[in-house]
Formats: structure tokens, C-alpha cells, sequence
């Protein structure tokens, strides 16, 4: 045992003295002292008493009396740095999970929940509370987290336990059930006030006065948000004695915080029920701890962080994303956070549904015609339905005895729920006549569309058809089709067994709409087939049930939905990794939520972060764009576009050529034209055409930003081009080709598209390289250039461009091909008609007046993003274009 070990033992001997025999400190030091402990050890303990006692002290003063720096420094101690061996809860609940199917996640839900411990109040200073928020992804397993979380805080005096589960019951019961099981409530180790059957009650048997602290066993409620519920919650805690209240940490851990839990009252003064009442509740909790638990944190903070709302004002976490979990990137893809960054490129699972089909499936929106509707099957749903008899059959050639399910998800309403399921179980009829008939045709042909498209995220082998043959008439026949909502007698369970009492394996396709949604899990989930579309950022991320793990199964799930949807998916990917950046940076700088608000990314079209009536106290953030680099990477392959930002070019460069005079260097060969106006900037960058799939290049914001905050700056403009030769595949030498752009022939260079790309797109990943930061700078100063300052650009900028901006034109080649074979990212010949601009962009930091609105939403308007330049490397050139490194060693 090691001196900490020793210590904390000790210490729990003196307290447990002190109790036992009603004595103070000093006398049950003497006894201990008496029986043979270390003198040593003992002051050490003895130490951390009188300073918990000392906080206490503090804590338990009258309102006015504590000192505002000092609670400060007790609310930002990290009091846990993880499990002791005398920790019981934790211990058990590490040893189930190390028994089950989440055995490999173990060190990384340790990990995690100590992180998130570590944040919550102090439970032996009394009078402490503290509020946060822990962020999640959809479907990744937060559970597992709280239940981490509450064994490791029951394990250092926690004693009441307040589980807010959703709005629905069988979300609650789900999240009861799953509690009761990791936590072994069978063992007797804890008191459970709720069961799967029955949510909360305030009766005579559920006196806070006799369970609170009873036997030393931590006392447990999930309950859902639903009014009269909590106002049974709120009316037991009333009635339990404040001192008992204060005396007891509480932890509330709100699954889905951003569901009902933030005010969505229209009128500032206004609250809704379900907003005040857990807001009571946290009034009535004296000693302790909520935490809210979301995937999708805009409602959370975009409350008013000044206010006496659930504000999470102490501290937000990130729960790392495992590296087996399908999350929107994974599936979409996204756009690069910066020129280092190289998100993925998302997997072929998505299939489209048509917009003449989404038309056909959408119910009409009166009433009485919505239950005459009886919807067709397009062809997408039957190819969706296919594939969902030959995954689940592929999954039992693999030997897998796990739940398949489907869903199905087209409509909030829930009428046409019935008549959708109608039509599905009609198509699988037609499917079981036709295999039992010998025609395997359709089956056979889903197998050999899908089965190896996404090959490569499998971790078994695919069997060959015959051997998924062999499996097909059991799973047509184990196959149901129900609805899930709350007009259904037959709902999704996955705990049913048959008259022998044997678990079924559910085969199911689950037609629904809101039930669906949010926080219930699809077990075996592998086909989505979804028109259901929303407004909302928070909405679309939580009704992506295809989020999650598929072990075994990995690349057998497809999603059918629109291609405007998965555009807006692969927008939200962008949305999610920016806000867990800002997230690690408030960590890395050690400051809090209520230091600083998190800002989340606006969308450029129909899309709202949030419902208006949740948008709380966010308003505009004023974020500059000063000092930022930001390059054109993704280009449309339409020769239109390309011959318009081609005469585009021209005209911008006979401004220059009118305002300027042009220089010219051979080696490298650059052109320049020095102090060009920013109106001239701003004409092309209105003239050029951005790729809308570049969200963060939008000309009407850039050039806004450039007028109103640096209207008066200057700018230089860089041609670049390359002295490098280009080779094919085959060695021989490439001719690039050039273009005129106005004062001779430009030479193009190589950049190969990624083989990723998406349809009617060349992403060419970075078009600049880190030497183009200083290319319009003093070759003599550049050269000097530490190694430090080098990787420090916008400083060198800052204090050597003389508040200039730098705009760089590349003319890329249509005949641009790969340079490297076995690269990380797979690249393809660009095969084009034309050549391609592509532009750099360098705002003037100097003189630039940062209060310009940008395109974030936010709670704190005088917000500024602290930039760390190290998190900013630019990587070397991949296609063999980049000039030698600049600074230093040369």
C-alpha cells in the first residue's frame, strides 16, 4: 500500500472515530496515536480534515458573510483523481462491464467518468454546488458514463442520486432498467425509489428522513420530465429536513438536458413547467452537483449565463469520440477545421431517396385526409427493405444471435404510422412468396449492389451469397414490421421471450416519428430509411438513430434519405468538431463556461441552430476575421464555373495593373502587385464562385467584414506558380499547361483531387502551403526567420506585413495527377476541361475593428477566439509543389 493509500485509510479511521464515538479530531488522533499509527501519516490525514472542516465552515456561513475569491477556490478544486481500492461501487460496476459487451470500453469509461468526478462539488463540504454539462454523441453510450459516474461519487459520500430520463416513458424505463443492471440494485447496495414499472411517487414509504443516509446506501430516482412527476420530486424534498438536505450531496444528471429542461417560454419573466420545477428542484438541492448529459448542447448554452437558470456555468466536458463509433463525420464526412486538419471523408452508406419519392411518402397536412393516406412503396424503400433481409441475413451467416432492426421514419404524425407499416408488410409479403417460390432474384441482386461497397470498414469476412442463402427463409420468417409511437399496442421490445420462455431475436422493422427520435436505442440497427426533415440543428442530430456502434457489422448499414439531408449532416459534422475545439481550447486555457461562452457555427441557409423559443439569452457573436487564412480546396467540376472565375481572374488582375505596378521573380516564379485597394479585393471576391460546400468561404461575409472592419487597408496580391516538374504514373514527364491571366502565361501546378470526392467535385485538400504565409514579404526578413517564428505566422504578419492583407492566386491544372503512391489519402487525376483558380486569402490583422458580427451564435457578445497558432500547422505540399521551407537553417 502507498503513502496516499495510507493516508486516505487513515483518514477514514479518524472520521469513522469521530463519529462512532462522538468525538472531535484531537481526541480520536490520541486514540489512533495510542493503538500504533504512524505519527506521520496521521498529521497528513489529520491535515485534509481540519481543511475540509475549514471549508465547510466557510460554506455553512450566513449569505454575505463568504468570501467571493475564497468559494471560488473551493468550487475550481479537482478533489478526485480516480477509484481507490476500497471503492465497492466502482469496483462492481467495472467487473460487469469487463464481463460483458463493453469490455474493450472499460479503460476509456474509467477515464472519462473520472474526468467528469473530478468536476463535480466536493460531497464533504457542505453547502457546495456546482453546475455543468457533459457532451456526448448521439447514440455513443452516455449511459455507460453516468453509471460510471455515480458508482465513483457514491463511492465518495454522494447519497442521493436524481436521474432526469427524457419525456418518454419508455425512454425512462429504459434508462432505469439499464441503471438497476450496471449498478447490481439486486445486491441491496442501493435504495431505489423508481423501478422499470413505476416512476416517482411521494408516499409515507419514501420519507427523505428515513432513506437519506440510511446503512450508508445511496438513495436512487429516474424520473421522467413530465410535471406532475416532479412535482412529486419537489414536494419529498421539501418535506425532507433542510439540515438532512444540506448534509447529503446530491448529484442530478439530466440525460437529454437539452429536452424540456431549458425555458421555452416566450416572455422573458416566463418559465414552462417542466424548466421551473427542475430548476426548484436544483433550489432545494443544498449540497451537490447537476450535471446535464446531451449530444446536442445549443439550448444548454445559449441560456443566460447570468441568470439563475441550469446555465452550466462551472464547467462543460467532452467525452472523447471511441474510435469504433459511426458519428456524423464517419458517415458524411465534413469540411476541414483548418489546412492540418483531415476530418473523414465519410463511407458509402448513404442511398438517396428522390425528391418525387420523399412526395409520395409525405402525408398530407389536414387532418382527416392524413388518415385516409396510404402511402406507395417507392422504389428506394423497397431496395432499403432488400438490403435489410440480406444484412441481418449476412449477420446470421456470421454466427451473430443479435436483434436486427430497421427504422423507418417519414412522418411526426402519427396516423400515417399505421398505414406505413400496412404497405412494408405487404412488400415483405411479396418478398416471402417470391423466395419461398424460388425467385431469389431481388435478394440476390441487393447482395451484389451492397455487399462489398464498404469493405472497408468490415472487421469479418463477407460470406458468399450461397452461404447468406442459407439464411434468408428464417429471417423472412422471424421478420416483423410494428409501430412506435404512442397510439401503438405493439411496440419495439427487445426483452420479449417466447412461450418457452426463450429470448427472442428480434428481426423488426420499426415505422415511428418522435418516440424514435431522441435517446431510445435501436439494438442491431442497420437500415434507416428517412424523409423526415427538420429546421433545427438539435433535432436532425438527435433523430440520426444510425449513430452509434455496429461491432461485427460495420459495414453492412445504409441510410436512405434526400441529398439536400446529407449535405445538411455533413454541415452539423463541421458544427460538432468545431464546438469540442472551443471546448479543449477553455480547458487548455483553464477557463470556465462562465468566463466564456462557446460560439456554434450559423448555418448559411434554412437551417436554425435551435427553435427560436430555445435560443435563451444566444444572440450574434462578434467574431473577427482578422489575421485568418482561409484557401479555396474544394472546385466544382462544371467548365462553366471553372471559365468564370477564369475572366473573373482577368478583370481583378486589370484592376491591380491600374492601381499598381507588377513585379515579377523567376525562382520561385511569383508575380506581385503591392497596396491594391480593398475594393478591388472585394470585387472579386464577389465575382468569384465559392464552392458551397466550402460553408466558411462566403463572399457576402468576407467582404462584409473587409468593409466595415479594414475598409482603409491595403493589400498585396501573389501569383504563384512552380518551377517543379510533374511526372505520371509511369515516369513520364507532365505538361501542366498555363493560362493568361492579363501580363502573360501563368504555368500551373499539380493538385490532385482526393479519390473521395464528392460527386461533381475536385477537393484538392490544401491549395496554399505554410511558406505562401510570407510570400509577399521581404525575401531578406523571411529568410531570417527563426524556426519558431516560422511556425508562429500570424505573429510574424502581425508585426512585419504593416497591417496588410495578402491575397494569392494559383492557376491549378486540369491535368493535375498524383505524385505519391501508398499517401495517407488516396488521390485520382484531376481529368478536366479547363483550368482552376484558386485563391488564398490573408485578412490584415493590424488596424482591423475586431466588433464585427460573423457568422457564430452565442451567449457572450464580446467574445474573441483566442487562437493557439500551434494547433495551425500547415502541412507540407503532397503534390510536390511546395518551395523549400522558409526561415532559419537556409
Amino acid at each position: 500500500m502507498n503513502d496516499d493509500q495510507n493516508v486516505a485509510r487513515i483518514r477514514e479511521l479518524l472520521i469513522s472515530q469521530m463519529v462512532r464515538l462522538g468525538a472531535d479530531l484531537e481526541d480520536a488522533l490520541d486514540f489512533l496515536q495510542g493503538v500504533g499509527v504512524s505519527s506521520e501519516v496521521l498529521l497528513t490525514a489529520a491535515e485534509g480534515i481540519r481543511r475540509d472542516i475549514a471549508e465547510n465552515d466557510l460554506l455553512d456561513s450566513p449569505t454575505g458573510v463568504v468570501d467571493r475569491s475564497l468559494m471560488a477556490n473551493v468550487q475550481m478544486q479537482q478533489w478526485y483523481s480516480g477509484p481507490e481500492p476500497g471503492d465497492e461501487h466502482w469496483r462492481g460496476l467495472r467487473h460487469r462491464l469487463l464481463t460483458g459487451r463493453m469490455a474493450a470500453a472499460v479503460p476509456d469509461i474509467d477515464r472519462a467518468s473520472t474526468k467528469v468526478v473530478a468536476q463535480l462539488a466536493k460531497p464533504n463540504v457542505h453547502g457546495l454546488k456546482k453546475k455543468g454539462l457533459v457532451l456526448g454523441y448521439v447514440q455513443s453510450g452516455k449511459t455507460a458514463n453516468f453509471t460510471a459516474v455515480m458508482a465513483k461519487a457514491a463511492d465518495r459520500g454522494y447519497g442521493l442520486f436524481i436521474v432526469l430520463s427524457g419525456i418518454h416513458n419508455n425512454l425512462r424505463e429504459q434508462t432505469q432498467v439499464r441503471i438497476e443492471k450496471d449498478l447490481d440494485f439486486a445486491s441491496g447496495g442501493w435504495i431505489g425509489l423508481t423501478t422499470g414499472d413505476a416512476d416517482f411517487v411521494n408516499s409515507r414509504t419514501h420519507r427523505g428522513a428515513s432513506l437519506l443516509g440510511s446503512a450508508g446506501k445511496p438513495v436512487v430516482v429516474v424520473i421522467k420530465k413530465n410535471a406532475s412527476r416532479l412535482a412529486s420530486l419537489r414536494d419529498w424534498l421539501k418535506e425532507t429536513p433542510e439540515d438532512l438536505r444540506r448534509r447529503t450531496p446530491t448529484l442530478i444528471l439530466d440525460d437529454e438536458a437539452d429536452q424540456a429542461t431549458p425555458n421555452s417560454a416566450t416572455g422573458r419573466a416566463e418559465r414552462t413547467a417542466v424548466n421551473a420545477l427542475v430548476n426548484e428542484i436544483w433550489a432545494l438541492t443544498l449540497s451537490g452537483t447537476y450535471v446535464g448529459y446531451t449530444a446536442t448542447p445549443f439550448a444548454n448554452i445559449f441560456m443566460d449565463p447570468g441568470g439563475q437558470d441550469l446555465y452550466p456555468s462551472n464547467f462543460i466536458i467532452n467525452l472523447p469520440r471511441p474510435p469504433e463509433y459511426f458519428g456524423a463525420e464517419r458517415l458524411f464526412g465534413r469540411e476541414p477545421l483548418s489546412d492540418d486538419d483531415e476530418p473523414d471523408p465519410g463511407l458509402d452508406m448513404v442511398r438517396k431517396i428522390t425528391e418525387e419519392e420523399a412526395s409520395l411518402l409525405r402525408p398530407p397536412s389536414d387532418a382527416e385526409d392524413r388518415r385516409a393516406f396510404r402511402p406507395s412503396v417507392p422504389a428506394s424503400l423497397r431496395q432499403a427493405v432488400e438490403w435489410f433481409v440480406v444484412a441481418s441475413s449476412i449477420r446470421r451467416a456470421r454466427g451473430h444471435a443479435d436483434h436486427c432492426s430497421m427504422l423507418v421514419h417519414t412522418t411526426h404524425y402519427s396516423d400515417p404510422h399505421f398505414a406505413m407499416r400496412d404497405s412494408i408488410d405487404g412488400l415483405c409479403g411479396e418478398l416471402l412468396e417470391a423466395w419461398t417460390g424460388s425467385d431469389s432474384r431481388a435478394l440476390r441482386e441487393s447482395y451484389d449492389r451492397e455487399a462489398a461497397r464498404v469493405a472497408e470498414a468490415a472487421t469479418e469476412p463477407m460470406p458468399a451469397w450461397e452461404v447468406v442463402a442459407e439464411h434468408v427463409s428464417d429471417t423472412l420468417d422471424s421478420l416483423r414490421v410494428i409501430v412506435d409511437n404512442g397510439m401503438s399496442d405493439d411496440r419495439l421490445d427487445y426483452n420479449r421471450v417466447d412461450a418457452d420462455g426463450i429470448p427472442v431475436r428480434e428481426v423488426v422493422i420499426a415505422v415511428g416519428g418522435g418516440t424514435l427520435s431522441r435517446g431510445l436505442t435501436l439494438e442491431g440497427l442497420m437500415v434507416s430509411y428517412f424523409t423526415r426533415t427538420s429546421n433545427t440543428y438539435d433535432t436532425l442530430l438527435q433523430m440520426g438513430r444510425w449513430f452509434g456502434y455496429r461491432p461485427g457489422y460495420e459495414d453492412l448499414p445504409r441510410i436512405w434519405m434526400q441529398d439536400s439531408l446529407a449535405d445538411e449532416y455533413r454541415f452539423l459534422a463541421l458544427v460538432e468538431a468545431e464546438i469540442r475545439d472551443e471546448i479543449r481550447d477553455l480547458e487548455i486555457q483553464q477557463l470556465t463556461p462562465s468566463d466564456v461562452g462557446v460560439r456554434v457555427r450559423q448555418h448559411p441557409g434554412r437551417l436554425a441552430i435551435v427553435a427560436r423559443n430555445k435560443m435563451g439569452a444566444a444572440r450574434h457573436l462578434r467574431v473577427t476575421y482578422a489575421g485568418e487564412r482561409m484557401q479555396t480546396f474544394i472546385f466544382d467540376r462544371d467548365r462553366g464555373v471553372a471559365l468564370r472565375n477564369q475572366e473573373a481572374t482577368r478583370r481583378f488582375v486589370t484592376r491591380c495593373l491600374a492601381e499598381s505596378s507588377l513585379e515579377s521573380t523567376e525562382r520561385p516564379p511569383r508575380w506581385r502587385f503591392a497596396d491594391v485597394s480593398s475594393e478591388s479585393i472585394c470585387a472579386l471576391i464577389e465575382e468569384y464562385e465559392f464552392h458551397p460546400d466550402q460553408a466558411s468561404m462566403r463572399s457576402d461575409l468576407m467582404t462584409q467584414w473587409i468593409r466595415e472592419a479594414a475598409p482603409a487597408a491595403k493589400w498585396n496580391v501573389t501569383v504563384i506558380s512552380t518551377s517543379k516538374t510533374a511526372h505520371t504514373s509511369d515516369g513520364r514527364t507532365l505538361d501542366l499547361g498555363g493560362l493568361d491571366l492579363g501580363f502573360g502565361i501563368v504555368p500551373a501546378v499539380n493538385r490532385a483531387p482526393l479519390d473521395s470526392s464528392a460527386p461533381g467535385t475536385a477537393n484538392i485538400k490544401s491549395l496554399l502551403n505554410h511558406a505562401d504565409w510570407f510570400a509577399d514579404l521581404d525575401t531578406e526578413l523571411v529568410r531570417r526567420l527563426t524556426p519558431d517564428e516560422v511556425n508562429q505566422p500570424r505573429d510574424v504578419r502581425r508585426r512585419h506585413a504593416d497591417g496588410r492583407g495578402q491575397l494569392i492566386v494559383y492557376v491549378v491544372s486540369k491535368d493535375s495527377c498524383p505524385q505519391r503512391k501508398g499517401s495517407k489519402r488516396a488521390r485520382e487525376a484531376m481529368d478536366l476541361s479547363e483550368h482552376l483558380i484558386g485563391l488564398g486569402i490573408i485578412f490584415p490583422s493590424g488596424g482591423a475593428d475586431p466588433r464585427i458580427d460573423a457568422t457564430y451564435i452565442g451567449v457572450t457578445p464580446d467574445w474573441q477566439p483566442e487562437l493557439d497558432p500551434s494547433a495551425d500547422e500547415i502541412p507540407d505540399d503532397r503534390e510536390g509543389d511546395a518551395e523549400p521551407v522558409v526561415g532559419g537553417a537556409q
